[in-house]
């Protein structure tokens, strides 16, 4: 597994089944500074398997000329909760993108895989 810093920031885990060599291949490729951890163990079972309710996204802020943006996946989200309670609790909270701390001004839904939109 290799995890992605971009501006001191955590961005990405990358998990990949590979030889060292080739995480060692990929990681340095990769932008920003990435960290290399062994796999030793996977989860266990569940007796209540949950089918997982994510939603992806855009963040960006409106302007004029070069538009600057980031895409965020939310691997799961409480079943209660609706796109309109993602997209309060985001708007003028998250970054624009990863390179600046100017809060974004809107979102915009990728895809769901429940009722979460």
């Amino acid at each position: 597994m290799i995890k992605q810093k971009i501006n001191g920031r955590s961005v990405n885990t990358v998990s990949i089944v590979c030889s060292t060599a080739d995480a060692a291949t990929l990681s340095a490729i990769l932008a920003g500074e990435s960290t290399e951890w062994e796999v030793t163990a996977e989860g266990g079972t569940t007796a209540n398997a949950v089918t997982p309710n994510y939603l992806a996204f855009s963040v960006g802020k409106k302007g004029i000329g070069k538009s600057n943006s980031a895409s965020v996946r939310l691997p799961h989200i409480k079943i209660t909760k609706t796109w309109s309670d993602v997209k309060t609790a985001v708007v003028g909270a998250f970054d624009q993108d990863f390179a600046t701390a100017v809060k974004c001004e809107y979102c915009n839904l990728f895809g769901a895989s429940s009722k979460g939109a």
